[in-house]
């Protein structure tokens, strides 16, 4: 990189070399002319070094004025909408979605659901109740998706489609669950697009984050977030990537009708207490309903937790998103059906072992 001092020096040499050289053979006039047009080239070169310091040059060629942090958008604006966005829990995966309309409508990336495929999702809102969502429609090109719930009362709040593209430059924010802490705000600035549409923006997001929105200075949507661009090293780089709101227009207005005619969910994909909020409950049960809860929704096939309800069992035992079943009153279990079967024994308490950062470790149950 070129120092200034090296290159006044120069110059000031230059100029003092130029004075020596017409000092006995130009008028003065010739002399003063010369000083001064050294004294100015030298000021127009500094004056670019400086103008050049002054830009921070981005990852993929994008450059941002001044020191290179996005103009503000305001926090009041991002907040008001996290009662719009949702975790969602397809399988091992977690990610975000946003509420599109306050019938339970949900926006989010394929690659969330895809994992589940045609089975049930678990959706969990602001106030943290689980609700468990179907499927309605995927895009696997654009990295889009559509789920239904059905929730009791309908969401007071809902992201809706900005009108028009945001410009490159203009401050945004993001609303996700990354590594499964709902309604993180993140704030950023959009940076342009990629050759596919995709909207490029300088904001730091991570897992959890995949399926929410991406904001606008008003609060609404003008891109679904869906990846993050790794450096050599493998580091997250602050560089993120969007569905963009063209696109994300078209897939809802396609598909949306389709969450009006839905199947049933099949019950045996269910867990008790789902299957019984979403079929009538007869007048005379057949069987007393089952009041023992543990409160934990797991991957079947890895026994692994991926959601504790408040206040439930599990989480007052100190149970844990991550944790794995090992074993329940010390006899080791392998499938969801063995954790079932001894639930269903309505006992009044439980040792739980699970494996928790590769060490083993008991849990007393209270129900």
């Amino acid at each position: 990189m070129l120092d200034r001092g090296a290159i006044a020096f120069e110059f000031s040499l230059i100029a003092t070399r130029s004075a020596a050289f017409f000092q006995d053979v130009q008028p003065n006039w010739i002399l003063a002319f010369m000083k001064l047009r050294s004294f100015l080239l030298i000021l127009a070169i500094l004056g670019t070094l400086g103008a050049t310091r002054a830009w921070r040059q981005w990852p993929g060629g994008q450059v941002l004025p001044g020191n290179g942090k996005a103009e503000s958008i305001a926090m009041d604006v991002c907040q008001a909408m996290r009662p719009a966005v949702v975790t969602i829990y397809a399988g091992s995966e977690i990610g975000a979605g946003s509420v599109i309309n306050s019938t339970g409508l949900i926006l989010t990336n394929h690659h969330v659901v895809q994992e589940v495929g045609n089975q049930p999702v678990r959706v969990k809102d602001a106030t943290e109740k689980v609700h468990v969502g179907q499927v309605v429609a995927t895009d696997s090109v654009n990295d889009l998706a559509l789920v239904q719930i059905q929730p009791q009362t309908r969401f007071a709040s809902v992201i809706t489609l900005a009108k028009t593209d945001q410009l490159a430059g203009q401050p945004i924010c993001a609303i996700g669950s990354p590594f499964n802490q709902a309604g993180i705000v993140t704030r950023g600035i959009l940076t342009g697009n990629r050759e596919n549409g995709d909207l490029k923006a300088a904001i730091l997001l991570h897992p959890g984050n995949s399926g929410g929105p991406l904001l606008n200075q008003e609060g609404q949507l003008i891109g679904v977030n869906k990846a993050i661009w790794e450096d050599a090293q493998g580091q997250n780089s602050g560089i993120s990537f969007a569905t963009n709101l063209e696109i994300t227009r078209q897939f809802i207005e396609t598909n949306q009708a389709k969450a009006q005619n839905l199947p049933p969910l099949p019950i045996d994909q269910l867990t008790p207490e789902e299957a019984a909020a979403q079929t009538p409950t007869p007048a005379t049960p057949a069987i007393a309903p089952n009041p023992v809860k543990l409160g934990i929704t797991i991957n079947q096939q890895t026994l692994i937790i991926r959601l504790v309800e408040p206040d439930s069992a599990a989480e007052r035992a100190g149970l844990l998103p991550g944790d794995r079943l090992v074993a329940i009153n010390q006899q080791p279990v392998s499938s969801f059906q063995e954790v079932e079967a001894v639930i269903a024994g309505r006992p009044a308490t439980l040792t739980v072992t699970i494996e928790r950062n590769r060490e083993r470790r008991d849990f007393a149950v209270g129900f």
